[in-house]
């Protein structure tokens, strides 16, 4: 099968995934995995461009940061936890391995370094996407909010905030914009 295709099905499947997280909720329709990986990689971009980062790689690492979720499946901290620390890590290694096959061989080694860069939070780049992975988790508990209430999205809140380190991304949590205004 065609590497574009198989790469296009594993991105078909991150868009039925739901986020375990919100499903928990029990709203009707929650977000997906590709939803919050667009999300994401906007926000990426705008603010890695203000830095100044290298936004090529920020980009990118937003967007295969969920990927080996469209084999292993969204699993909540909770799943996560059951499972094992490191029965998860070597799924989501395997799944990491599988989609690497799915790449053009010429840029494998250069994406399998953003997975490590990523896991590892070892460049300034992987730990902006970290953090704005948090922001926009929050920002979709806002968006929640209204239909659920304050305290069935408080942990979310709770997470973010104990994951965000930058000054500038704190603020943005903590800023007091109202999502109607924009919807």
């Amino acid at each position: 099968m065609d590497a574009l295709l198989r790469l296009w099905l594993y991105g078909h499947r991150l868009k039925l995934e739901e986020r375990g997280g919100w499903k928990k909720l029990g709203l009707r329709r929650v977000e997906s995995v590709a939803d919050h990986s667009f999300a994401l990689a906007l926000l990426t971009m705008f603010e890695a461009e203000r830095r100044k980062y290298r936004t090529d790689d920020a980009v990118k690492m937003a967007l295969i940061h969920d990927l080996e979720e469209a084999i292993t499946g969204d699993m909540t901290p909770e799943e996560k936890k059951v499972r094992g620390r490191g029965r998860v890590q070597a799924a989501k290694r395997k799944a990491i391995l599988r989609l690497l096959l799915v790449f053009p061989s010429k840029s494998r080694r250069a994406y399998s370094k953003l997975w490590t860069d990523l896991r590892l939070s070892r460049t300034k780049e992987a730990r902006l996407v970290h953090e704005i992975d948090k922001l926009e988790m929050a920002f979709q508990a806002r968006a929640y909010e209204d239909k659920v209430g304050h305290d069935r999205v408080a942990a979310f809140y709770r997470s973010a905030a104990q994951g965000i380190k930058d000054p500038g991304l704190r603020r943005a949590l903590h800023s007091s914009f109202i999502l109607e205004d924009i919807f």
